[in-house]
């Protein structure tokens, strides 16, 4: 369900004469399950931008044939994390030293070459003090690594036209199961239920573009493995100027539910 949170907008300065003391413009916070959601509520008229990860507004905007650009510079740069329990050490180990092979090989800068995304790689990972064998992981067991992730996030993570699994994320998963000689087994699910399959083990690791934040790693412990940014999308034109996340004051915006850029917005502090 789509929720909408805060809200005086001062609509101009006679609206603001017309009230005693004035009013303080503020940020609208329109939210929605899927940035798919959030796009079309700025390509409707319900919003007038959009934020979310960088690569993903950067995809929608060159995809929308000139109907939507981005406005201003990514900001908020974050580390990007894959998700494991805190009770599985030993698969944490075994797909850190995974991540570790496969940033040192071509195969990680190829994914994100594919991908336009060279900027956001990362330095290996430091080797793990001790790098089970995959068979000695009990999650990997059954020759399978279960990914939790939220297919809808193009080009991160998405179902192409063909309705096959693709996108950064799958492609790294893929590598990464390559690595440790387990088949990836991909598994769908909204983003807010990605932590509690982690934590019930409804899936071994999810990796969805999750920004590692202080909340989030009192759940899960994290494998970085991205670096990015976020964005901002208007409509054709930036009608309404917006060139940073402090020109969103006294504007509607729309952003996915339980993100890293939800809370960035909600702690926007905006003047009289």
């Amino acid at each position: 369900m789509r929720k909408i949170r805060a809200a005086i907008i001062c609509l101009g300065a006679l609206a603001c004469a017309s009230l005693a003391g004035g009013c303080v413009k503020t940020v609208t916070i329109k939210t929605a399950p899927t940035t798919a959601g959030a796009i079309g509520d700025l390509r409707n008229g319900l919003a007038e931008a959009v934020v979310g990860d960088y690569p993903v507004i950067a995809y929608q905007a060159r995809e929308s044939a000139g109907a939507l650009e981005i406005a201003g510079l990514q900001f908020d740069k974050a580390q990007i994390g894959i998700a494991v329990a805190k009770d599985a050490p030993a698969l944490n180990a075994a797909v850190t030293n995974a991540l570790r092979k496969l940033v040192e090989s071509k195969g990680y800068l190829n994914v994100l070459l594919t991908w336009a995304l060279p900027q956001t790689q990362i330095d290996p990972p430091a080797a793990p003090a001790a790098a089970p064998e995959p068979s000695a992981v009990p999650q990997l067991e059954d020759g399978e690594l279960k990914v939790g992730m939220e297919l809808s996030y193009a080009p991160m993570e998405f179902f192409d036209e063909f309705k096959h699994e693709a996108g950064v994320d799958v492609d790294l998963a893929k590598a990464l199961g390559d690595q440790l000689g387990v088949k990836v087994v991909l598994v769908d699910l909204p983003f807010d239920a990605l932590f509690d399959a982690v934590e019930t083990g409804k899936v071994d690791v999810a990796m969805s573009t999750l920004a590692i934040t202080d909340e989030r790693s009192q759940r899960v412990d994290f494998i970085p493995y991205l670096s990015l940014g976020s964005g901002i999308l208007v409509t054709q034109g930036n009608p309404q100027g917006i060139q940073g996340i402090q020109d969103l004051c006294g504007h509607t915006v729309a952003v996915q539910d339980a993100t890293a850029q939800l809370s960035a917005l909600q702690k926007i502090t905006c003047d009289e």
